[in-house]
């Protein structure tokens, strides 16, 4: 069984060509920097998402399932790559999933998991 995040922001106004390019830069950085022996995909953006409406970034990255450690692991660090490019999209309203897990973002801590109060809460 594979894992993976799912993101998506909708807003009116579309990307910029500055925004774009930066969220470019973001996602390669953490993709050289990727510190875990297994990668299952590089961060995954979709290019198409200006052709859907309202939604201007979206995206997938299936994770490593080798140990459960490593794969939270994982998924923090791709969630901290969202994080950086969710500050940078202001005025975006964003869904992020682990799977069927809506995931939580925090002003300080960024994108997390929900605690499981928070996860209970929303069944």
């Amino acid at each position: 069984m594979a894992f993976a995040l799912y993101y998506e922001a909708v807003r009116k106004e579309p990307l910029t060509e500055q925004e774009r390019n930066i969220c470019r830069e973001i996602s390669e950085k953490y993709c050289s920097e990727y510190p875990f022996k297994r990668k299952v995909e590089d961060f995954g953006i979709y290019e198409d998402s200006e052709e859907q409406g309202d939604i201007i970034f979206s995206g997938s990255t299936k994770l490593p399932r080798n140990s459960p450690n490593t794969l939270f692991e994982a998924a923090n660090y791709w969630l901290k790559c969202l994080t950086e490019i969710t500050r940078l999209l202001t005025n975006a309203v964003w869904n992020v999933t682990f799977d069927d897990v809506d995931l939580i973002f925090d002003l300080d801590e960024g994108w997390r998991f929900p605690t499981d109060e928070e996860y209970n809460s929303r069944k």
